[in-house]
């Protein structure tokens, strides 16, 4: 992921700068609830894990706990034969991890573990910035953006069909086009819209990502309106030679058959210059006539010596 653009997009938001509980809460319970964990040790003291192959994410866990706990944590990397490193921080005091766990809405009061897979709590995203920041937790656990050269593309994986639904209901709310599915036994919210692209990127807090997003998105328009004039006109120009040969051909038919002489004088004015000038454009033909002719009737007169020349034939 290191170099492409979800990996710098992710890196941005693991710096977002976040001071309000509530808003912190909701980013950790987004990011737990898809790569935490908990580290239950042998005397059945618990602790609160967040643990990937992805740093940054990791990176934003141990801030988010240390500056909801206000402990320390253990951090460690390990590989599994041979593999992508794979990152842990761990809030190992149990005390801490329990109240921290229960203020994330994962475990009630009575020290119970809320069933996985289910919703945020009622109340966690109350207002909008806790909607943005419980976004940009669920993204940093889960998410991909394509780079905005290729196929427009903005996902995220998500534990169960529950979170899909929520995440998907939640970016309607802000009129994005998301849609959950489930897609090799993974269940996923998508936008394939590069303008929503560009507004969940920003709503997400990655506004370096989206100006990235957005000047690539503005090429990308500009070059096709140009691929478009340019095949266009190379459209017009093979009309026109056409037309120019199919012209000379006729004029040529006539020569052999009849001669030009038996023309009107318009006509035979009108032949000789274009066998002069192949390539000439109507209007600019018309101008060498003396009196000159409008493009309309130098194209007529072209189209009387085609006509006269099937007839010939």
């Amino acid at each position: 992921m290191a170099g492409s653009f979800s990996g710098e997009t992710k890196e941005i938001l693991s710096r977002v700068l976040l001071k309000p509980r509530s808003q912190r809460l909701a980013e950790l319970h987004a990011l737990a609830a898809g790569i935490g964990d908990l580290d239950v040790k042998e005397d059945g003291s618990l602790g609160l894990m967040i643990q990937s192959e992805n740093l940054p994410a990791v990176r934003r866990g141990d801030f988010l706990m240390r500056a909801l706990s206000g402990c320390d944590l253990m951090s460690s990397v390990f590989t599994v034969h041979g593999g992508s490193p794979v990152y842990t921080v761990t809030l190992e005091d149990h005390r801490a991890a329990v109240r921290l766990l229960q203020e994330l809405g994962f475990m009630n009061r009575r020290g119970v573990l809320r069933e996985e897979g289910l919703p945020a709590p009622e109340g966690m995203l109350k207002n909008e910035a806790c909607r943005r920041a419980f976004l940009r937790g669920a993204f940093l656990a889960g998410g991909y953006v394509s780079d905005p050269e290729g196929a427009y593309h903005w996902e995220v994986v998500t534990t169960s069909e529950a979170r899909a639904q929520e995440l998907a209901a939640l970016l309607k709310d802000w009129d994005l086009p998301a849609r959950a599915t489930l897609r090799k036994g993974k269940n996923l919210v998508y936008i394939k819209s590069s303008e929503a692209i560009s507004s969940v990127l920003s709503l997400m807090g990655a506004f370096q990502s989206t100006l990235q997003w957005e000047n690539a998105r503005a090429y990308r328009s500009l070059q096709g309106r140009v691929n478009r004039q340019v095949n266009c006109d190379l459209a017009n120009s093979a009309k026109v030679s056409q037309a120019g040969e199919n012209q000379i051909r006729a004029i040529r038919t006539i020569q052999e058959k009849a001669g030009l002489e038996m023309l009107p004088r318009p006509l035979q004015d009108m032949a000789r210059l274009r066998l002069e000038n192949p390539d000439l454009p109507l209007k600019e033909l018309g101008e060498l006539l003396d009196p000159p002719v409008g493009k309309s009737g130098v194209n007529h007169r072209l189209r009387k010596l085609v006509q006269i020349a099937e007839n010939l034939s």
